[in-house]
C-alpha cells in the first residue's frame, strides 16, 4: 500500500454499550475472522463477495449461507454492527465470512485487482448536509476503485432510501467514464430484487416506514 492517507471514518464507532455476550464474541470470534491488512490471504476462491457498510450483517450472513463456497468480506467500522454480525455467524455456524472493522477504502486498496465477484453498498449514510457530501461512500473515485478490484461480469448493487442521495447516485452513474466500466442491469424503476437475492435488512425496514428503497444493479465490463 502507498503511504499517503487514504481516508478517515466519520461519525461514531459505537452507540450503546455492548452486552457481555457481545463482548465475548468480539474478544474471541472476531479475533479469528478479522482482516489484517498486513496478512491478507495469498489465495482466494473464485467467488468473493464484498459488502461496504454491512450494518447489522443481515445481507452478508445471507450471502454467506447461500454461497458457502464463496469468501464473504464485510467492512463496518460501527462496532455494534460487527457484534450483531458475529452473533449471526455464531448461531448459524458460518465459516466463510471475514470482517474488516475500518474504512472500506483501505481494504479495497490492499486487495488484488479483479478479485471480487459481487459488491454490495446497501443504504449507506446519506450525509444529507451539503458540507458533508464529500463523505459519501458512493463517489466516482470510489466506484472506479471498486471496478478495479472486481471481476469482469461481476455485479455491483447499490441501494438508498434518501432522495438526495438517489439523485447523487444517478448523476454519478450517468457520467461517460462510469458507462465505460459498468453496464446497468437494474434501475429504481424496476421491482425490488427478490428477498432470496437480497434480504430486507433492519435498516431497510426502518426506511420503508417513510419511503421505499431504490436499488441499482450494474455489471462490470
Amino acid at each position: 500500500m502507498e503511504n499517503h492517507k487514504i481516508r478517515t471514518i466519520y461519525g461514531r464507532r459505537q452507540s450503546r454499550p455492548l452486552r457481555d455476550s457481545q463482548k465475548d464474541l468480539c474478544e474471541k470470534l472476531f479475533e479469528d475472522i478479522k482482516i489484517d491488512l498486513q496478512h491478507l490471504p495469498s489465495a482466494y476462491p473464485s467467488e468473493v463477495i464484498f459488502e461496504i457498510g454491512f450494518g447489522s450483517g443481515e445481507n452478508l450472513a445471507h450471502q454467506a449461507l447461500n454461497y458457502p463456497s464463496a469468501m464473504c468480506l464485510g467492512c463496518e467500522p460501527f462496532i455494534n454492527g460487527v457484534a450483531s454480525l458475529l452473533a449471526k455467524i455464531a448461531i448459524n455456524n458460518i465459516t466463510n465470512v471475514r470482517i474488516f472493522n475500518d474504512d472500506a477504502k483501505k481494504l479495497l486498496t490492499a486487495l488484488p485487482n479483479q478479485l471480487i465477484s459481487k459488491t454490495f453498498i446497501l443504504f449507506p449514510d446519506p450525509w444529507p448536509k451539503k458540507r458533508h457530501q464529500r463523505r459519501r461512500i458512493v463517489s466516482l473515485e470510489n466506484l472506479l476503485l471498486v471496478h478495479q478490484k472486481m471481476q469482469t461480469n461481476g455485479e455491483l448493487i447499490i441501494a438508498t432510501d434518501h432522495p438526495g442521495y438517489l439523485a447523487w447516485i444517478i448523476e454519478i452513474t450517468q457520467q461517460p467514464i462510469f458507462d465505460k466500466h459498468f453496464q446497468i442491469l437494474h434501475t429504481p424503476n424496476l421491482p425490488r430484487p427478490s428477498e432470496a437475492e437480497i434480504p430486507v435488512t433492519r435498516y431497510e425496514k426502518k426506511a420503508l416506514e417513510n419511503r421505499p428503497g431504490a436499488f441499482f444493479k450494474f455489471k462490470v465490463i
